[in-house]
């Protein structure tokens, strides 16, 4: 029962996720429940939200539905409290503050979005949401392991807990050392497919190309328009060309203005070969 309340709860996932564009198809079975694989580049933080709820709330409805049908139906109520009590379980578990579970996830899109609606500055806000979201499912993920241990509360021990605060604490400590060391994503070919926002950018030429980096987001497709000093329009640069630029750099500290005379140049000799 409580494999098929999983599955049912990775399915709800996977319905959430077709319905916006992306694919997740396949589901690992593991002593600690589900995981739904599959591909989320290029996810909104919009759309991570409601992909994550999906599942604890079919869960939910689930749990509703078998409540309600004790209501009017009494005698069904011994073949389905189980499957009550699993889903409501479930459901429950999943939306705690604590990343990778849903709850953590919904906590570390809802943050990120706050912190940069507040501060505008993208890359900041998601290593703060990340921090904040690691000392929470730490913090948990100890006090289950202390409760498990029997050193709080009960005094007696539950393998249950200390192996579920175990998990609560390695997956946050795997899913933010992860995100430190990803790779800068320029290209959203996949994005684009589903189709995105833009999000465009006025520039002067002496903007470093280090500073590109604050503009960046993974929930839209960046456009820069870049001006001279006196503020007349030069060149756009769309988020997909930004590979190009940092090939030609020899510097983080170089200028989009001399990244483009330097291809102006390269442009005209090819031109004259």
């Amino acid at each position: 029962m409580s494999g098929l309340v999983a599955v049912q709860h990775e399915l709800a996932h996977a319905f959430a996720s077709a319905k916006l564009g992306y694919t997740l198809r396949k589901i690992v079975l593991m002593p600690f429940g589900a995981v739904l694989e599959g591909d989320l580049s290029g996810i909104t933080l919009k759309d991570e939200i409601i992909v994550a709820l999906y599942g604890p709330l079919c869960n939910l409805f689930t749990a509703f539905f078998f409540g309600a049908l004790w209501w009017f139906y009494p005698t069904v109520y011994a073949y389905t409290d189980t499957a009550y009590s699993i889903s409501l379980s479930i459901a429950l578990v999943n939306l705690l503050p604590c990343y990778p579970l849903d709850g953590g996830r919904i906590l570390r899109a809802f943050l990120t979005s706050a912190l940069y609606n507040k501060r505008g500055d993208y890359p900041k806000a998601e290593r703060t949401a990340y921090t904040v979201c690691k000392i929470v499912s730490l913090s948990i993920g100890v006090l289950l392991c202390a409760v498990g241990a029997g050193l709080l509360f009960t005094g007696r021990g539950n393998i249950s807990a200390c192996l579920f605060g175990a998990f609560l604490i390695v997956g946050a400590l795997q899913n933010t050392r992860n995100v430190s060391y990803a790779k800068i994503r320029f290209s959203q070919a996949d994005a684009l497919k589903r189709g995105v926002e833009t999000r465009r950018i006025a520039v002067l030429q002496t903007c470093k190309l280090k500073d590109v980096f604050r503009f960046i987001r993974q929930s839209s497709f960046l456009i820069l328009d870049v001006y001279s000093t006196d503020e007349q329009p030069l060149f756009t640069v769309t988020q997909n060309e930004l590979d190009n630029l940092f090939l030609r750099a020899n510097s983080p500290y170089a200028t989009l203005g001399e990244l483009y005379s330097q291809a102006q140049t390269e442009q005209t000799r090819k031109n004259e070969a």
